[in-house]
């Protein structure tokens, strides 16, 4: 008996009509819920990444003044990262293979 009621109530043209939209916009629609909850993804993410490399210029912009105001710095870099000499030494590269 309640099913009947439920029907009768729904049997409105409008009722109908806004269901009709309702699905349409929800589930069809080129904007539909899920397209929107994974553009918001990727919203919220890409928003992660400028955040970090945000952070990591402004760390790298420091650097670069250190190394613009500090000479010493910008020889032990460029001996330990990048394995420069001076025209009179002879540098000699150990490395410790770890296989077991």
């Amino acid at each position: 008996m309640k099913f009947k009621e439920i029907l009768k109530k729904f049997n409105n043209k409008y009722i109908i009509a806004t269901l009709i939209f309702v699905v349409i916009i929800l589930f069809i629609d080129q904007y539909n819920v899920f397209n929107q909850a994974k553009t918001l993804k990727k919203l919220n993410k890409a928003k992660d990444q400028v955040e970090f490399y945000e952070a990591e210029i402004e760390k790298n912009q420091e650097t670069l003044d250190k190394l613009q105001k500090d000479s010493a710095l910008m020889e032990r870099i460029a001996r330990e990262k990048y394995m420069m000499k001076r025209d009179n030494e002879v540098i000699y590269i150990i490395e410790n293979n770890d296989e077991e």
